[in-house]
C-alpha cells in the first residue's frame, strides 16, 4: 500500500519495459545489440557485416555520377547532367579530344589529334587564317594580310583576284582586259607597254622614240604635235602658225611657200614670179628694186631720173636699132623676129625687151607694140618720134639708120629707089601690116615689104612692097 501525502498529490512515474526479454530495449529479440534489427552488429542493416548498406559486402553505399558527391572512380561530380560543362555526364573532367565540344571553351572535338580535318587538335574550328593548311584552302599563312602571297580567302595570290599584291603586283582589276588601266599582267597601263588603252592612247608602239608615227605620249604623230616626225616633217614647231619658221603642214618657212614668215618677209604670193607685187625675195615690189615689176616698164635699181628710167619706173625714153645681122624672109614668125632683136640688144648691153617692126596674120606693131608717150630714140641719142602718134604718122624726126652698136646697117641684096639700105618690115607706116609677109616671115618661097632705113618719109616702112624672101636685110627692133 502506498504511503500519500496528506498535503500534496501523489507524482507518477511511468518507465518504459522491453517486452522481448533480451534486455537491450531496441525490441528486436535476443540480440542485445539495441539496433532494434536484431543482427547484433549494431549498424541497423540487418545484414550483419556493420556497412549498414543491407548487402553484407561490407563496402558501404555505392557512388552516383550526378549526386554532387565526388565518389571513388569520379574525377568530377557537379551533381547535374549536362555533359558540355567542364564535368561530363560520366563525372570526367571535360577535355580535347574526348569528342564532346566544351560549351565557352571549345569551338569543336571531333575526338581526335588530327588537323585538317575542320576541327583541329587544339579543339578549335578550323578556318582560313588560323595558319593551318584545310581541305579546300590552296595556302594559309596565319595572318590577314591580303596583299602577300596569301590571300585572306586562303587562296595563292594570282593576277586577276582584285587583290594587289605587295612588291609583285602594280594593280589587280580582276579582269583579263589588257586595254583597260591595269593589264592582264597586273601592271599599271602606261604609255610604251605596246597596249593601245581604251580612251586614253591612241597608239603604243613601245618604245620612246618620239620621232616615229606614235609619239612618246602614245598619239598618233601629227603635225603641230611638237615631235618631229622623222621622214615625214621637216620641222615641228607645236603649233599651226604659218607665220613662224615652221608652216601649218610642218614644212620649214621658205620664200614663196605663200606664208609671210613675220619680221623676216615683207610678203609671200605663193609664186616664183619676180615682177608681181612680191619678189621671189619675198619682199615687197617698188620702183628701184632693180626688178621690172608688171605695173612697171623699166627698173634700174633706183630712183635717179635722166638715166632713161624714171622715178616712177616708167621709161624717160624707147630705144630702137636696126640690127646689124640680116636675114632672109624665113625669120621664123614674130617669135623668131624678136628673139634677134633681143639677142642683139643684149649683145650691145641695151636695157629693156624688144620687138621686130614685121606682121604676120597673128599680130602687127599697132596691136601688139607699147604704144609709147615717150620719145623713140637711137643708140646714138637721135630721136625718130616725140611717141607712137608721132611715129606712125608717116613721117620720121630723122632717119633711122643706127644698129644695136650705133653703127651703119649692112645693106641687103636688094635696093629701092637707088639704096640698097634695106629692112625686112611687111607693115605699113602706121603700124598695121602690109599686104606680104613672105608666109607670115617663115618661108622664103614668096615675098615680103622692105623699107629704107635712110629715109624719113613712109618708105621707111615700106620701099618695096613684093621683094623675093631669099633677099638678105637686117630688122627694125623697138624697145618695148
Amino acid at each position: 500500500m502506498l504511503a500519500c501525502s496528506d498535503d500534496q498529490p501523489a507524482e507518477t512515474t511511468q518507465t518504459a519495459t522491453d517486452t522481448t526479454g533480451d534486455g537491450d530495449g531496441d525490441g528486436d529479440p535476443g540480440d542485445g545489440d539495441g539496433d532494434g534489427d536484431g543482427d547484433g552488429d549494431g549498424d541497423g542493416d540487418g545484414d550483419g557485416d556493420g556497412d549498414g548498406d543491407g548487402d553484407g559486402d561490407g563496402d558501404g553505399d555505392p557512388g552516383l555520377c550526378g549526386d554532387g558527391n565526388v565518389d571513388p572512380g569520379e574525377e568530377c561530380d557537379d551533381g547535374n547532367d549536362l555533359d558540355t560543362d567542364a564535368c561530363t555526364n560520366k563525372c570526367m573532367n571535360a577535355e580535347c579530344g574526348d569528342g564532346i565540344t566544351q560549351t565557352g571553351v571549345e569551338g569543336c572535338d571531333d575526338g581526335n589529334d588530327e588537323d585538317g580535318d575542320g576541327c583541329s587538335i587544339l579543339c578549335l574550328l578550323e578556318s582560313c587564317g588560323d595558319g593551318v593548311l584545310h581541305d579546300g584552302e590552296e595556302c594559309d599563312d596565319g595572318n590577314d594580310v591580303s596583299t602577300d602571297e596569301c590571300t585572306n580567302l586562303c587562296a595563292l595570290a594570282v593576277c586577276g583576284d582584285m587583290v594587289t599584291q605587295d612588291g609583285v603586283e602594280e594593280c589587280d582589276d580582276g579582269n583579263d582586259i589588257d586595254t583597260d588601266a591595269c593589264t592582264s599582267g597586273c601592271l599599271a597601263a602606261v604609255c610604251g607597254d605596246m597596249i593601245i588603252q581604251d580612251g586614253a592612247e591612241e597608239c603604243d608602239d613601245a618604245n620612246m622614240d618620239d620621232t616615229d608615227d606614235c609619239t612618246n605620249a602614245c598619239t598618233n604623230a601629227v603635225c603641230g604635235d611638237g615631235s618631229l616626225h622623222a621622214g615625214v616633217e621637216a620641222c615641228d614647231d607645236g603649233n599651226m602658225s604659218n607665220d613662224d619658221a615652221c608652216v601649218g603642214d610642218c614644212v620649214a618657212a621658205v620664200c614663196g611657200d605663200g606664208f609671210v614668215h613675220a619680221n623676216v618677209e615683207e610678203c609671200d604670193d605663193g609664186n616664183d614670179v619676180d615682177n608681181d607685187d612680191c619678189s621671189n625675195t619675198c619682199v615687197a615690189a617698188q620702183c628701184g628694186d632693180n626688178v621690172v615689176q608688171l605695173n612697171e616698164e623699166c627698173d634700174f635699181g633706183d630712183v635717179n631720173p635722166g638715166d632713161g628710167c624714171s622715178d616712177s619706173c616708167l621709161w624717160e625714153k624707147r630705144m630702137v636699132f636696126v640690127t646689124s645681122t640680116t636675114h632672109m624672109g624665113d625669120l621664123g614668125g614674130l617669135d623668131g623676129a624678136d628673139a634677134i632683136c633681143n639677142l642683139r640688144a643684149a649683145a650691145a648691153n641695151l636695157p629693156g625687151t624688144y620687138m621686130a617692126w614685121i606682121s604676120t596674120a597673128q599680130g602687127s606693131p599697132s596691136t601688139r607694140f607699147v604704144q609709147s608717150s615717150v620719145r623713140y630714140e637711137m643708140t646714138n641719142g637721135n630721136k625718130i618720134a616725140d611717141d607712137w602718134a608721132d611715129l606712125t604718122d608717116g613721117t620720121l624726126d630723122t632717119s633711122f639708120n643706127k644698129t644695136e652698136t650705133n653703127g651703119t646697117p649692112t645693106a641687103a641684096s636688094i635696093s629701092c629707089n637707088n639704096s640698097n639700105r634695106m629692112t625686112w618690115t611687111g607693115t605699113n607706116a602706121d603700124g598695121t601690116a602690109g599686104a606680104n609677109t613672105c608666109s607670115d616671115f617663115t618661108s622664103t618661097n614668096s615675098t615680103g615689104a622692105v623699107g629704107r632705113n635712110t629715109t624719113t618719109d613712109s618708105t621707111w616702112s615700106v620701099c618695096n612692097a613684093a621683094a623675093a624672101c631669099t633677099v638678105t636685110a637686117p630688122l627694125y627692133c623697138f624697145q618695148q
